[in-house]
């Protein structure tokens, strides 16, 4: 776990860190298999026309422009995240998309929930709870915000599971380990269903999905790896060789990456009893 207890997601106040986020977020969904991980999420939370959830840590609104489709006519998606900036881009996108009237826009801490209890019918954050150094909060605010009955889904990468063919393995290992390091808590995906548990959250339900990459879809963040390796003192001359490979491979078509996220969904406990 990062020792500093923040990293570079959790402050995103320059123009320029704002469009570097941008550019980062659109290279990632947009590969093969964050979109079909994207679809997977969708069809288990399975929001229903009417009803209201909160996209906690939105960025640039993937899940949010998805979930508005399906809680139409009238349903409403609140698109919730740190930055404005990430936020101006998911309006956009809302408007674009024909989606706006059904996309509310807040500038919020996932920690800190804008909204009154037990007012929402689910909750969602994906890719959010690895950078913080408190995410038992952001899933007790989830649980509060969400009726009895409603469900919440979280979703995180465990990127220690990043397995990249070919290239030497140790250096392979050193670039999986700063990658690790680079995060507040790189591992946070296997550590969902003890989150959810302990803030009481019900009928867990907990899915994997393995990203896999033969045809260098991932490779714009490989590459961005190496600057956060040279950082964590991995020998220049060595990662250039085994970026060498990398490129040669995918040319080649035996380039291999692969890495493990994980859904995890539980329901807030339905009321009990008779009310007086």
């Amino acid at each position: 776990m990062n020792d500093s207890r923040s990293d570079r997601w959790s402050s995103l106040e320059s123009p320029q860190a704002v469009a570097d986020a941008v550019q980062r977020l659109r290279q990632m969904t947009s590969t093969r298999s964050e979109q079909q991980a994207m679809a997977r999420w969708l069809d288990i939370l399975a929001p229903q026309p009417g009803q209201s959830l909160v996209d906690v840590g939105a960025g640039i609104g993937d899940m949010s422009m998805a979930f508005a489709r399906q809680v139409a006519p009238d349903g409403t998606v609140h698109a919730l995240d740190l930055a404005p900036g990430l936020l101006d881009c998911a309006g956009q996108r809302a408007r674009e998309e024909g989606v706006a009237e059904r996309v509310r826009l807040h500038v919020g801490d996932a920690r800190d929930l804008p909204f009154r209890d037990d007012g929402l019918d689910h909750a969602f954050c994906r890719w959010v709870l690895l950078h913080l150094p408190d995410p038992e909060r952001a899933v007790a605010e989830m649980r509060r915000v969400v009726m009895p009955g409603g469900r919440i889904l979280c979703v995180e990468v465990d990127w220690a599971t990043l397995h990249v063919e070919p290239g030497d393995p140790e250096i392979t290992q050193q670039i999986v380990k700063a990658n690790v390091d680079r995060q507040v808590d790189g591992r946070s995906g296997r550590k969902l269903p003890a989150l959810l548990r302990s803030a009481g959250l019900e009928r867990l339900s907990i899915v994997p999905v393995t990203a896999r990459d033969h045809q260098g879809d991932w490779l714009s963040f490989l590459e961005s790896r190496l600057e956060v390796a040279i950082e964590a003192g991995v020998p220049e001359k060595a990662l250039f060789r085994w970026w060498q490979s990398i490129q040669t491979a995918a040319g080649q078509g035996t380039f291999h990456l692969s890495f493990t996220q994980y859904g995890v969904t539980g329901m807030v406990p339905p009321l009990t009893g008779t009310r007086p």
